[in-house]
């Protein structure tokens, strides 16, 4: 069973036991390998994430209602890649996603990997040590009853 620990600055981690661990990776795949998968499933070459950007901004400009961190990219990103840069479609989920924090706070508030440990402690989430063959992470959920 996976537990919850933190590293000497304070990074979450999930110590699966031996010797494996899961930890949030904010570093990005800069390997020709990954370069390459990522332009051709997503679209995400340097000219494409520009642009795809700027457009972005200019319809987030345009909403008055929201409040988005439009200068800082990486939050950008987050919305940008899952839509495989189309700007059009990272604005619509960033709406839902605001929509959703606005209407179920008791979800989103106080969020941190310390409020949600116990999905951890008590095997409702488990990671498996080791990769695909693409290189991604296994995640299983345990959903229903035993």
């Amino acid at each position: 069973m996976a537990s919850l620990k933190f590293d000497d600055k304070n990074v979450p981690y999930l110590d699966l036991g031996n010797g494996y661990r899961i930890a949030l990776e904010g570093d990005e795949y800069t390997d020709a390998k990954a370069k390459e998968k990522a332009a051709r499933e997503l679209r995400e070459t340097p000219d494409v994430v520009e642009k795809s950007m700027q457009e972005l901004r200019c319809l987030l400009q345009e909403e008055k209602t929201l409040y988005v961190p439009m200068d800082n990219d990486p939050f950008m990103i987050k919305f940008l890649r899952p839509c495989k840069y189309y700007a059009q479609s990272a604005f619509e989920l960033i709406k839902r996603y605001y929509r959703f924090r606005s209407k179920h706070p008791d979800l989103c508030d106080e969020l941190y990997p310390v409020s949600v440990k116990h999905v951890y402690e008590e095997g409702l989430v488990h990671f498996l040590p080791l990769r695909d063959q693409h290189g991604s992470r296994i995640l299983v959920l345990e959903c229903g009853s035993k």
